[in-house]
């Protein structure tokens, strides 16, 4: 098991930056804005961070998608480049196309939102100009998945690293230095973004998958959407959770609002640090060569999963818990900011469990499972925060956080069994020929040749 948790942590360890570039940069406007820009901007990000995190996270699936589509083609050996660059244009097509839904009814989308009117016109302010990242935004995505797909974790890295530093010296500038507030905020955003995009764009050229600049290809986008169209439907539904969560958020009064935007961007960036486990999971367990290690494998992820939803839950709630200053100068949200420590902790630990087990089921092509299961937890989450307004919960603060900890708590009683029960302890099926399991249903399976010239193998599944 020591070479697995090492294998992870080459891996997972450069790869942890990558999710979080844009978290990151979105707790470094909040801070910034906390710190020197008063609590009515910082509450103003709130319905903007609700409309266009439900946009960019919508295209997700792409992403995923891309990264177990170029690890198999480089296992089969060709195909690789020109799924790649048609990943590429599909995520360039999407974000010019959230750009421009933003441009046209951006004022009626956060109106939407049911926000306190008075935000309205500082969060046009800032969507205005952070929605022309869209683009950027989601080619970055996609090109990072690209060099994960490779194993190349270290590359975005680098950028991601130099893409936050970026964000935060243009923060102290315009925001400290030149008080520009929220639209200060978004323009450092979107330089960030575009420097990002443009350096990850040409180490793509650099690596060993270097996408041609070609309109897309039929069977390209077919092959992406075989993945894409289920885990569509997963992370859709997620980010619709997200959304009705936030939306309860939007129709605090301000004051409880602006307490709620830091917490909730440093609750996002722990919860996305997650995201390599999932990511090692894509990468390394379809290419175990063993049941045995395959075993060992999910063994370790779930024990790191638990290990880190723990951490990660004491650091997201410890800040703001111990030194709330570090966030907001604002001493009127400091009991705001603690009050919610119980129920955000509990939906962290919950999530770093689940964060493993859907990597495990999807790596394991159990992906119609962890769609409709996503589909149920989202309906659970929705029906407890109808049930909790008619209740004293239902209009505060620590109502939604327990929201929060309901939707992971749904999400957790669904994953963990099926991959203990289902995939854990599944059976090797012994078979002199075999016909390897497809992906609906819902097995890990991988297949060896063997040929007379002595390179020996032979077939294996894990039963469905």
């Amino acid at each position: 098991m020591l070479s697995i948790i090492r294998q992870i942590a080459v891996f997972g360890l450069p790869a942890l930056m990558v999710p979080l570039a844009d978290p990151l940069m979105s707790l470094v406007d909040t801070v910034a804005l906390g710190q020197w820009a008063g609590s009515l901007q910082l509450a103003a990000l709130g319905p903007c961070s609700l409309v266009f995190n439900f946009a960019f996270y919508s295209f997700t699936a792409l992403s995923v998608s891309t990264v177990s589509l170029i690890a198999e083609r480089l296992r089969k050996g060709h195909g690789a480049e020109h799924a790649l660059s048609t990943a590429l244009f599909l995520g360039a097509a999407g974000g010019i196309f959230i750009s421009s839904i933003f441009v046209l009814w951006g004022p009626q989308l956060l109106a939407a939102t049911g926000c306190d009117p008075s935000l309205l016109g500082t969060s046009w302010q800032y969507l205005r100009i952070r929605c022309l990242a869209a683009p950027a935004a989601i080619i970055t995505q996609v090109a990072q998945a690209g060099l994960l797909g490779q194993r190349d974790s270290k590359t975005p890295l680098k950028i991601v690293l130099l893409s936050i530093f970026v964000s935060l010296l243009g923060d102290v500038v315009l925001i400290g230095g030149l008080g520009m507030g929220v639209a200060g905020a978004a323009w450092t955003t979107l330089a960030a973004q575009y420097l990002s995009a443009v350096m990850l764009l040409r180490a793509l050229q650099n690596s060993k998958v270097k996408p041609p600049l070609e309109l897309p290809l039929r069977q390209e986008v077919a092959a992406l959407m075989a993945t894409a169209s289920t885990l569509g439907i997963f992370y859709i539904a997620k980010t619709t959770s997200y959304l009705f969560l936030q939306a309860t958020a939007t129709r605090l009064p301000a004051l409880i609002l602006a307490s709620h935007q830091p917490v909730w961007q440093l609750w996002g960036l722990a919860s996305f640090t997650n995201t390599p486990l999932e990511q090692s999971a894509l990468a390394f367990l379809p290419a175990a060569t063993s049941t045995k290690e395959k075993r060992e494998f999910i063994t370790v992820l779930m024990g790191l999963g638990a290990i880190s939803g723990i951490v990660c839950s004491l650091i997201a709630h410890g800040i703001p818990a111990v030194a709330p200053g570090l966030l907001t100068a604002d001493a009127a949200l400091w009991p705001h900011m603690r009050s919610v420590w119980f129920p955000g902790t509990l939906a962290l630990m919950a999530c770093g469990l689940d964060v493993s087990a859907t990597g495990v089921l999807l790596a394991c092509k159990d992906r119609w499972y962890v769609a409709r299961s996503m589909i149920i937890s989202g309906s659970a989450l929705v029906l407890f925060l109808q049930l909790m307004r008619s209740r004293a919960l239902g209009g505060s603060l620590v109502g939604v956080w327990w929201g929060l900890f309901a939707f992971f708590l749904a999400r957790s009683v669904q994953s963990l069994p099926r991959v203990f029960m289902k995939h854990l302890n599944a059976e090797v099926v012994p078979q002199e020929v075999v016909k390897v399991a497809s992906s609906s249903s819902g097995g890990c399976g991988e297949s060896t040749r063997s040929d007379e010239g002595g390179a020996s193998g032979r077939f294996r599944a894990w039963s469905s």
